[in-house]
């Protein structure tokens, strides 16, 4: 048995007013093609399918007309809904999508066994079980854990979660005996280190679920929501795949990933395979004539134009500087096109500093807004932690 674990679609993300539309369509070609070379059995996608619960037209078909060619593959798909996805999205075609083998979990079900999915070999017999938890919205937490079970607010988060795959693990036992347990989730595993690209619901490390908190009766953890492809505590069965495509220049500097998981007679290898890169991220620091003269000289090396991104630092407060700066961010080549571009001047007073530091508001996430709104509060770390629950919750309401 063969399962491909991969998470973090983000259908639909727009990067600095850049789509990326062409990158995820490239990892699905290859997705397709590994499945088929590999031969693969399942396929685990942990949550995040799109980027927003409202998704275009053109962003949707991709999705369903990816599902249908890997339909064709003869590959068993399991998704689960993540933060970023909309549960009533998801769940509306999963009916559907049943008769092609592709079992969809949006949101937490009304028939809560519902999440477990068994998966059986070609001769019938069942290899594995699998937990499909989609991301846990703060109405299913609550019903999970009582009032007096928790002291803090920011404990009942891990506790509800550990008490939702407990009662999965118990179930599956009572349902299939001593087959393996593969749990899927999408979560904040204390631990993991993120990017800037994660626009968590759960955040900080106290509402992270501690990977000594899981049953030791899964055999593997498929994770999403960390971008970063990693393993919790150094061990090799808890792992994000990470997302497949870069999302946001801080993702730069490492490889992407999906993860296979071989089982071949209870043995399990479990293994990192790495993704062709499609475009790069390239990050330059300098002065206007030092990256004139970088860019002059680049050459691109994969399918799609390198985006790039400026951090100009002159001597000398000079408007030539700005223009200079402008011309670049417009100018014109197959190899890369620059899509974020700052300027600072190191003997700026305090007034001109603003130019370095402003950023477009698009450009921020309502966390990241929210974030600075609250560095003005005198609050201490408890109060801003529930503050940050209190906000999370209003933005997860708005999600569907």
């Amino acid at each position: 048995m063969k399962i491909i674990h991969t998470a973090d679609w983000h259908i639909g993300k727009i990067l600095h007013k850049q789509e990326l539309y062409e990158d995820i369509s490239l990892f699905f070609d290859w997705l397709e093609s590994y499945i088929i070379t590999e031969k693969a059995d399942v396929l685990l996608v942990a949550g995040d399918i799109f980027d927003l619960a409202n998704p275009s037209n053109r962003d949707t078909k991709l999705y369903f007309n990816f599902l249908r060619r890997l339909s064709k593959t003869g590959v068993q798909t399991i998704i689960t809904g993540g933060n970023h996805d909309s549960v009533s999205l998801l769940h509306a075609s999963a009916g559907l999508l049943k008769e092609l083998n592709i079992t969809v979990i949006g949101g937490v079900p009304d028939d809560f066994d519902q999440q477990l999915v068994p998966i059986y070999d070609a001769g019938g017999q069942l290899c594995c079980v699998v937990l499909a938890v989609p991301f846990l919205r703060d109405r299913d937490l609550r019903l999970s854990v009582s009032a007096d079970e928790a002291i803090e607010k920011s404990q009942i988060i891990p506790i509800a979660i550990k008490q939702h795959y407990d009662r999965l693990v118990s179930n599956a036992r009572a349902q299939y005996g001593e087959a393996p347990l593969i749990a899927m989730g999408h979560l904040f595993m204390q631990g993991s280190l993120i990017s800037d690209s994660e626009r968590e619901i759960h955040v900080g490390n106290l509402m992270g679920l501690d990977g000594k908190m899981l049953s030791s009766d899964i055999a593997y953890m498929a994770l999403g929501h960390i971008h970063k492809p990693q393993r919790i505590d150094k061990q090799d069965h808890i792992r994000y795949s990470g997302s497949p495509i870069y999302l946001d220049f801080s993702e730069a500097g490492y490889e992407k990933l999906v993860i296979q998981v071989e089982i071949n007679n209870n043995k399990w290898d479990i293994k990192p395979i790495k993704l062709p890169k499609f475009r790069q991220l390239l990050r330059l620091k300098g002065n206007i004539v030092e990256i004139s003269a970088i860019l002059a000289q680049y050459a691109n090396e994969y399918a799609l134009p390198t985006f790039v991104e400026l951090d100009i630092v002159e001597e000398q407060m000079h408007i030539s500087a700005i223009h200079d700066m402008q011309e670049l961010e417009s100018s014109q080549s197959t190899n890369f096109k620059v899509i974020k571009s700052r300027i600072a001047f190191d003997n700026q007073t305090q007034t001109n500093r603003a130019v370095e530091y402003k950023e477009i508001i698009e450009n921020l996430t309502p966390h990241q807004i929210f974030d600075i709104r609250l560095s003005h509060e005198l609050l201490d770390e408890k109060a801003i932690e529930e503050v940050k629950i209190a906000y999370n919750q209003i933005l997860e309401s708005l999600q569907d």
